[in-house]
């Protein structure tokens, strides 16, 4: 198994890259921002995303999904318990003086994760 934990972002949030050694297919978690770490990390094991999943739906979480999901085509997994949240990136960027992404995630990209309700939120 391949993990590497990159932190990203003005607030170093930790996105997870797990992939499979055999297969080559992984997951990233939480892409935050600085997706060129991110993809760079991807090259180096040879890995191709098949999900990006989403932990909860704060700023320096989701900053860089749909960035990374247009460059992979994969999928973004995210809680729909979560999806108010997510409507409200312009406040939470607000509170921390920053731009919103600017797409971060489009209408229609998201795949519900109702079964991932049991995830732990770490920062």
């Amino acid at each position: 198994m391949i993990h590497e934990i990159l932190p990203v972002g003005p607030l170093q949030c930790n996105c997870s890259v797990i992939g499979d050694e055999s297969s080559h297919e992984a997951m990233v978690i939480d892409p935050g921002d600085d997706i060129d770490d991110i993809v760079a990390v991807l090259d180096k094991h040879q890995l191709k995303v098949k999900q990006i999943v989403i932990t909860h739906a704060h700023i320096d979480h989701v900053g860089g999904a749909m960035k990374l999901r247009l460059l992979t085509g994969a999928p973004i997994l995210l809680n729909q318990n979560d999806h108010t949240l997510l409507k409200m990136l312009d406040m939470q960027a607000k509170w921390r003086d920053r731009t919103p992404p600017a797409s971060c995630i489009l209408p229609g990209t998201l795949k519900a994760a109702s079964a991932c309700t049991s995830l732990p939120k770490r920062h």
